[in-house]
């Protein structure tokens, strides 16, 4: 239940040994237009000088920091889900230590989720940025403003990927949650959370850049695709999903996504099992096209080369 006076959004931020990148990213909290927020910080057991800088950050925030220590590591869902549990707000932004919120961000997503009460999840843009801040390219959901039926949504990301964006790309209402992050999808447990979402309402994609998403090698990423987690949690998915009524799929949409998890494949090939491998390629790709995911790696890599060309003209 809400507290009398509670701020309209929660800026939730689940930090492990994120000292380096805490400053920036709750700075660009703070230097948004829009400011009926609190900031939720929630350390899961780090063992660097997170706690320094946010006690140097308490007063800069002007009392609107609220600062948690895990007695004990509990995962990434599991911090996620204590960001929820502590969070007041009525809309929940969520902002990944080691990301940034662009200018607009708060306003445009709070409009977004003011003006459309269909709307369960709005993204923006995001802005790929390497470890120092250096801008790498923009990916969208669609390349302009644009609502989306939740199903047919959850039916392009469910064969394709997740277009609708990491937790930091998302604002939803904290009132549509039917049950928190899953502890069983160590990759893609934000993208079935916008499922569940999503059953419920409609997505609003918003064109302009709102957010920055950092990658870099200590990134959980690169982990869960070397122990194979990548391809487990999609096939744990598209095992769960295939088989609802109000997917919008075609047979082309198969196809694709068959070719999609082949590449998957040979991607994690020096990862995974061979077993594994087998398995994965019997059952949900296409076992053929495997010898040729070398030259389609190479036409992945020029047109991401060509987009993010095409995206620094057009920030």
């Amino acid at each position: 239940m809400l507290e009398i006076n509670s701020p309209k959004v929660s800026i939730c931020v689940p930090t492990f040994n994120g000292a380096d990148y805490l400053r920036q990213a709750i700075d660009s909290v703070l230097e948004q237009d829009y400011q009926d927020f609190e900031i939720v910080i929630v350390d899961n057991c780090s063992t660097d000088q997170t706690a320094a800088v946010v006690d140097g950050l308490l007063l800069k925030a002007g009392g609107r920091i609220r600062f948690f220590k895990n007695d004990r590591n509990i995962g990434l869902a599991g911090n996620l889900n204590k960001c929820l549990e502590h969070a007041r707000g009525m809309y929940i932004k969520f902002l990944c230590v080691d990301d940034l919120l662009l200018p607009g961000c708060l306003e445009q997503m709070a409009g977004g989720l003011d003006t459309y009460p269909a709307v369960t999840v709005i993204c923006g843009g995001r802005r790929a940025i390497n470890e120092a801040g250096e801008a790498l390219g923009l990916r969208r959901y669609a390349p302009r403003s644009v609502m989306v039926r939740g199903h047919k949504a959850i039916t392009r990301c469910l064969f394709g990927g997740n277009f609708i964006g990491e937790p930091t790309a998302v604002m939803f209402r904290k009132r549509d949650l039917t049950s928190w992050f899953r502890e069983d999808l160590p990759q893609l447990m934000d993208m079935e959370m916008w499922f569940r979402l999503l059953e419920q309402g409609n997505l609003l994609s918003i064109e302009k850049s709102l957010c920055a998403i950092r990658t870099h090698d200590a990134q959980i990423t690169h982990v869960n695709i070397k122990s194979g987690k990548v391809i487990s949690d999609n096939l744990k998915i598209l095992d769960e999903y295939s088989h609802k009524t109000y997917l919008e799929a075609t047979p082309l949409l198969a196809i694709r996504h068959k070719l999609l998890m082949t590449y998957r494949v040979w991607m994690s090939r020096k990862f995974i099992s061979n077993e594994n491998k087998k398995m994965v390629l019997h059952r949900y790709a296409i076992s053929f096209a495997y010898p040729l995911m070398p030259f389609i790696w190479c036409a992945v890599i020029l047109k991401k080369s060509i987009a993010q060309r095409i995206s620094n003209l057009h920030p």
